[in-house]
């Protein structure tokens, strides 16, 4: 199995995070369906919110055949926990090799390596990085680390990851609590980690293009 560098790194993402911690502002016009789900990439790749909620729209950076997005929690919605989640879209056979059924033993090694830690880190050092948990779930491969460099007072420094992958694309789902705001504790994490990666494969139905 062949990563590319830093697979995973969205440092201009966690740097916009400010924009989604008063939640997604929904316009007076546009549809609504904007700010739940979002179809990317050639191959039309679905990127679902969670319950609660929402892509942030000028976050969303598409660029030739990949595509990065934001979501945070809806406005008016205080039922949620604050967080911001983050998706981001490979480009055609990004997901060559990579084996997420069998429960993730090889990923689970490779985020373990200095080269994996690294492609976790904000700042591309491996160091900065401890690798709590990792294990698989039906269809997708869970990460719970510590990420102790260029967090700032915005971000918690503990983060949950999944990884899986659509339409022969590398998909990667984040979730990582707001500092001050109660953020998540590692059961909540995971839990809409969870609903993320669940919400995402109900949005792209095996053999049926989104959108």
């Amino acid at each position: 199995m062949t990563f590319v560098s830093r697979p995973f790194r969205l440092p201009t993402l966690f740097a916009a995070a400010a924009l989604l911690l008063a939640g997604c502002v929904m316009p007076a016009t546009g549809p609504a369906g904007d700010y739940r789900q979002r179809v990317v990439t050639a191959a039309k790749v679905a990127v679902a919110a969670p319950t609660g909620y929402c892509i942030e729209p000028a976050s969303v950076v598409e660029r030739a055949d990949s595509a990065v997005l934001l979501l945070g929690r809806c406005a008016g919605d205080a039922t949620q926990d604050p967080a911001v989640l983050t998706a981001s879209v490979g480009a055609a056979g990004s997901a060559a090799g990579l084996d997420v059924a069998s429960g993730g033993r090889e990923l689970a090694a490779f985020f373990r390596s200095d080269r994996g830690r690294a492609a976790l880190s904000r700042r591309g050092r491996a160091g900065d990085v401890t690798v709590h948990q990792a294990l698989g779930i039906p269809g997708a491969f869970l990460l719970r680390f510590e990420d102790r460099g260029a967090r700032g007072a915005t971000m918690q420094p503990e983060s949950w990851r999944a990884i899986l992958t659509l339409r022969g694309r590398l998909v990667s789902l984040s979730v990582t609590g707001v500092a001050g705001q109660g953020g998540l504790d590692r059961a909540e994490g995971r839990a809409l980690l969870e609903a993320f990666v669940r919400v995402v494969q109900r949005a792209n139905p095996a053999g049926k293009p989104a959108g």
